[in-house]
C-alpha cells in the first residue's frame, strides 16, 4: 500500500489468443510468428485511444496521475492450439518484463480466457499464477478479459479483479480497461480488499450477441441491477468458449464485492440460476446459407448484411470457407448488387498481383483448408483492384482506432459479384475492408460477411436488416457436433439430462 500522494507505478501486459483447438488439425498449430509482439514504449503508442484493455488502462492511468510500466504484449488473430515454444516464450518476456519493472505497486493484464497451448490447457490461469509468484501476496493484480474466456480457479485466484467485458460486440474494452485501474487504485490507497465469487455452469451454448432482443442482454440486466447493490463491485459473466476441448468451456458467472464472501456468492448463485433456466433460449437456429440469400434478395430494401457463422476467423476458423460464397453465385444475383468479404486465400491474390489490375483470371477459390470448407470455387473472376490491405476500424466499431493487416488483397468481381480476397483470416468489424476496395456498402442490396457477431457495431446505422446463416464449419452453432475428449462432467445441450441444482461449483477467493 502506498500513501495517497506517493506515485503509483502499474506494470502493464498482455496475452490475447482465442484458441480453437479444433482448428489445429486444418490449419496446424499457432507459432510465435503468428503473433503481434509489442514492447516497452511501443505498446503505449500502438494502443493509446484504442478500444483495447490497454488503451483503457493508458486513459485510466492518465486520469489518476499513474504511471504505466509496459512491459510486452502479444496478441493474435483467433486460431488453433498454440504451440508450446511460442507460449514460453511469451510467458518469459512478460515475467522477465515485469521482473525489471520491480518494484510496481500493481500490475494490469490485458489477457483473453479461452487461450490454450500444447501441454497447457489454461494459459491465462498458468502466466496470472507465475505473475502472482514473481510479484508476492501484497501487490495487486488486476485482469480484463474478453467475455468468451472460459474461466478458471487459477485465472481467479491468482488476480484481485477479474473484470470480464460486458459487451458483444466488444465495444466496451476501453470502458473496462479504464475500470480496472480505477479498481486497482483503490486497493493500492487500501481502500478497498475485494472478495470475488464465481460459478460455473454446465452448459456449452453457442456465441450470442448482447444486443437488445437476443438473451445474453436479459443476463446482463440481471447482472447490471445485482452490481446496483450496496457492497457490490461489479457482477458479469463470462460466456465460455465453446470451440475448446477443454475440461470446461463454459459459461461461469463472477460477482466481486467490497469484503462480503456472502453477498458475493449469492450474486453468483443468482445469475448462475437465471442463465440455467433460460438455457432453451440458447438453442441455436439458423437457416442455411442459401436460404439466408434467399430472403436478403426477397427483403423490400438494403442493405441486408448475411453473415457467415460456421467460418467466423474471429472464432479460429481458416476464414476460407465457401459455403455462403456460393449459394451468393448459385443465386445469380443481377450485376452489382451482392458483394462479400473477406475470404483467405493468398494464392488467389498472387495470382491477381501477377496478372494485374483490368485482367481476367481462371481462380480456385477457396476451401483449401479442411473438409468443413466446402470446395474450392472455380471461376474467372475480373480483378478490379489490388490493395496492401492495411485499414483501421472507424469509430463505433469492435477495436475502434485499431490499425489492421491482411496482408495484400484484391478485389475480384466473379459472375457479377464484388468479392474481397485477403492474404490473411480475418472477421469483418466494419465497412472498411469495402472502402478500402472501392465498394460502397450501401448502394449494394446484400452485404456477406464473414463473422458471428463483432460486425453487429460497425454496421448498426448500415444494415437494413441482418440475417445469420449456419453450415457445417469450425465455428457452426451446432455446438454438439464437436468431438470432446478433455470434457470432464456431463454439459447441456450435449445432454438434455444434465442437472444444476444451484448450489454446486461456487469458490471465492479474498485477497489481502
Amino acid at each position: 500500500m502506498t500513501s495517497n500522494q506517493s506515485p503509483v507505478r502499474l506494470a502493464v501486459a498482455g496475452l490475447i489468443h482465442e484458441t480453437n483447438t479444433y482448428a489445429a488439425e486444418f490449419a496446424g498449430m499457432t507459432p510465435l510468428r503468428a503473433f503481434e509482439q509489442y514492447r516497452g514504449d511501443d505498446i503505449l503508442a500502438a494502443f493509446d485511444q484504442s478500444n483495447h484493455q490497454v488503451g483503457g488502462f493508458i486513459e485510466g492511468a492518465r486520469k489518476v496521475g499513474a504511471t504505466l510500466v509496459p512491459t510486452y504484449v502479444g496478441q493474435a488473430t483467433p486460431s488453433g492450439t498454440i504451440e508450446a515454444g511460442a507460449y514460453a516464450a511469451m510467458k518469459q518476456e512478460i515475467l522477465a518484463g515485469i521482473r525489471a519493472a520491480l518494484p510496481v505497486d500493481g500490475v494490469l493484464l490485458a489477457l483473453h480466457g479461452a487461450g490454450v497451448a500444447d501441454g497447457t490447457e489454461d494459459i491465462e490461469g498458468d502466466l496470472a499464477l507465475a505473475v502472482r509468484a514473481l510479484v508476492g501476496p501484497g501487490v495487486p493484480i488486476a485482469a480484463v478479459y474478453d467475455l468468451h474466456g472460459n474461466m478458471t480457479d487459477a485465472m481467479r485466484d491468482a488476480c484481485n479483479l477479474t473484470l470480464p467485458c460486458k459487451l458483444y460486440p466488444h465495444t466496451d474494452f476501453h470502458e473496462r480497461g479504464v475500470e480496472a485501474v480505477a479498481l486497482l487504485l483503490e486497493m493500492i490507497r487500501g481502500r478497498l480488499t475485494p472478495v470475488t465469487a464465481t460459478r460455473r455452469l454446465p452448459m456449452l451454448p453457442y456465441i450470442v450477441t448482447t444486443q437488445d432482443g437476443f438473451i445474453p442482454a436479459e443476463v446482463n440486466d440481471v447482472c447490471r441491477k445485482l452490481a446496483a447493490q450496496p457492497g457490490v463491485i461489479d457482477c458479469s459473466w463470462f460466456h465460455g468458449f465453446p470451440y475448446a476441448d477443454i475440461a470446461a468451456p463454459c459459461p461461469a458467472v463472477v460477482c466481486t464485492t467490497t469484503g462480503d464472501a456472502a453477498l458475493a456468492q449469492r450474486c453468483a448463485d443468482e445469475v448462475a440460476q437465471w442463465i440455467w433456466s433460460h438455457r432453451e433460449e440458447f438453442r441455436p437456429t439458423f437457416p442455411t446459407p442459401a436460404q439466408g440469400v434467399a430472403l436478403a434478395l426477397s427483403a423490400a430494401e438494403g442493405p441486408v448484411v448475411v453473415n457467415e457463422y460456421a467460418d467466423n476467423p474471429g472464432g479460429g476458423t481458416p476464414g476460407d470457407g465457401t459455403h455462403l460464397l456460393r449459394a451468393l453465385l448459385d443465386a445469380n444475383p443481377p450485376a452489382g448488387t451482392c458483394c462479400f468479404a473477406s475470404i483467405n486465400d493468398a494464392a488467389v491474390v498472387a495470382q491477381a498481383q501477377r496478372a494485374g489490375v483490368g485482367a481476367t483470371i481462371r481462380v480456385s477459390l477457396g476451401g483449401k483448408q479442411g473438409r468443413f470448407q466446402g470446395a474450392p470455387i472455380e471461376a474467372d473472376a475480373y480483378v478490379k483492384c489490388i490493395t496492401d490491405g492495411r485499414f483501421v476500424n472507424r469509430p463505433g466499431s469492435m477495436f475502434e482506432g485499431v490499425r489492421f493487416d491482411l496482408g495484400a488483397m484484391c478485389r475480384l468481381i466473379i459472375d457479377g459479384v464484388d468479392v474481397i480476397v485477403a492474404s490473411r483470416a480475418e472477421q469483418i468489424f466494419d465497412v472498411e475492408p469495402f472502402v478500402l476496395h472501392g465498394v460502397d456498402v450501401t448502394a449494394y442490396k446484400v452485404v456477406a460477411i464473414k463473422g458471428a457477431n463483432h460486425f453487429r457495431a460497425g454496421y448498426r446505422t448500415v444494415a437494413k436488416h441482418v440475417i445469420s446463416v449456419d453450415s457445417e464449419g469450425l465455428s457452426t452453432a451446432a455446438i454438439a457436433s464437436f468431438p470432446r475428449e478433455r470434457l470432464v462432467g456431463e454439459f447441456w445441450p450435449l445432454s438434455d439430462e444434465v442437472r444444476f441444482d444451484g448450489g454446486a461449483e461456487v469458490s471465492w477467493q479474498k485477497h489481502a
